[in-house]
């Protein structure tokens, strides 16, 4: 398997003197769906943060494709196909679904931004039918639909979210996380973190967990999922129900 993103001896955090990672190692291979689990406080939105370019590095190095991006500006990593969902304030809300897809495709060349409005139409029809919409207006899972929806419209080759879950039903995770599925399924290589463990184990191929700004565990889902010692350790005690037959 082919890496995409390699991660090795990463400091990071936006103190130079209060470092939030402390030499993270980390590789995620081409096509992989990778969640990002631990307690809270362990680094785990500063280092996604970081792998986007919105939080310093302090040491280390992080790679896409093998190209060092370490010292790369955000919207620079973003041409690179590399496209992040941020936790919060990650729509324009008094804009329409129309236009804030627009908007995410001024970085596109002129002559690619209609194809991949219609793309993203197609791939999410909920959206689709409501174009003209008050991204405002829409319900919580709507809303993460549109912003998965901006990020993929520079036709990434790594998609990285930040708790796309956060604050959303039961019902509305199950829809985000099919749609992040059938994502992946195209080949598109996923890093997520995730404070719902039940849902990030059965979703990912793959579990990474963080604790005190350094990676303690890597392993397959299912492996970790029915650990009770991790559990106990890292997961606040509640193991995850075994990932779903036919998860990725």
């Amino acid at each position: 398997m082919k890496d995409v993103v390699r991660i090795r001896g990463l400091h990071g955090g936006y103190q130079p003197d209060l470092p939030i990672l402390k030499g993270v190692d980390l590789v995620v291979g081409q096509g992989e769906f990778v969640v990002l689990l631990g307690p809270n406080g362990a680094g785990k939105s500063t280092l996604v943060k970081t792998i986007a370019g919105l939080v310093p590095v302090h040491e280390g190095a992080i790679k896409l494709y093998g190209e060092e991006i370490s010292r790369l500006p955000a919207h620079l990593r973003l041409r690179h196909r590399l496209a992040f969902v941020p936790q919060t304030e990650n729509i324009f809300a008094q804009m329409s679904i129309r236009e804030n897809l627009q908007l995410a495709a001024q970085i596109l060349p002129k002559a690619e931004r209609a194809e991949r409005m219609a793309a993203m139409m197609e791939t999410f029809p909920d959206l689709a039918r409501r174009p003209a919409t008050r991204a405002g207006s829409l319900s919580g899972g709507q809303r993460q639909m549109l912003a998965v929806a901006r990020a993929m419209i520079v036709d990434p080759q790594v998609l990285i979210l930040d708790e796309p879950s956060a604050g959303l039903s039961p019902l509305m995770v199950a829809d985000v996380f099919d749609r992040l599925r059938a994502i992946n399924q195209t080949g598109i290589t996923i890093l997520l973190v995730e404070q719902n463990v039940r849902a990030g184990l059965g979703i990912a191929s793959r579990g990474v967990i963080l604790v005190e700004g350094r990676v303690a565990h890597d392993a397959p889902s299912a492996i970790l999922a029915n650990d009770p010692v991790v559990a106990d350790l890292y997961l606040g005690g509640h193991a995850a129900a075994p990932a779903r037959e036919g998860a990725l």
